[in-house]
């Protein structure tokens, strides 16, 4: 499927919305069917349109701790890490595309950064169990928009490798040499 508004969604799919009117994207899994608890109640209910995403600053570029509980899937902001909220609390309002595995270098090269990869993926359990995981452990690091963000939370979880196009300096093979250099000289600062 080329990159474009997403129509019909499966479990264990990489995808992402606009923030900031297309500034940056905000990345995630669809995990289908969740499990969702009411902090208020302790009530669980099942949703249909689960999204686990890594959160560190919201949509404004700000956490926003006033926004209120959603119906939903109960979710209220309430600062950064992996959360699992409802598709709606996800884009937002925003459009909602699915970003591409196993696109041509000469794609790649073209397509708009944070979109796509030309690296493979691994089989939508594989996914949906590695998000899961960090869910459940809260083990992702701390956000960093650069080196640690909700991009390399989804593709952890697709490839198994930490990779953010979006973040690139430039774009296609060019940036992703730029960051990757960048990266392994500040890991031992910033890690």
């Amino acid at each position: 499927m080329a990159t474009g508004q997403v129509v019909l969604l499966n479990p264990g799919d990489h995808i992402y919305t606009e923030c900031l009117g297309g500034s940056y994207y905000h990345h995630g899994i669809y995990v289908g069917r969740g499990l969702v608890t009411n902090p208020n109640t302790g009530n669980t209910r099942t949703i249909t349109n689960a999204v686990i995403h890594f959160l560190g600053l919201e949509k404004e570029g700000k956490v926003k701790k006033t926004k209120p509980q959603c119906q939903t899937c109960f979710y209220k902001p309430k600062g950064p890490g992996i959360v699992l909220t409802c598709l709606d609390c996800f884009r937002e309002g925003n459009g909602l595309y699915r970003y591409e595995y196993d696109v041509s270098l000469l794609s790649f090269n073209f397509k708009t950064s944070g979109s796509c990869t030309p690296w493979s993926c691994s089989d939508p359990n594989t996914v949906i169990k590695r998000a899961y995981d960090y869910l459940r452990d809260q083990n992702f690091g701390d956000y960093s928009f650069v080196f640690n963000n909700c991009e390399h939370f989804a593709t952890k979880c697709k490839m198994g490798k930490a990779r953010c196009n979006q973040a690139l300096w430039g774009t296609g093979l060019p940036g992703a040499m730029v960051y990757n250099v960048a990266r392994r000289l500040t890991k031992d600062i910033l890690w």
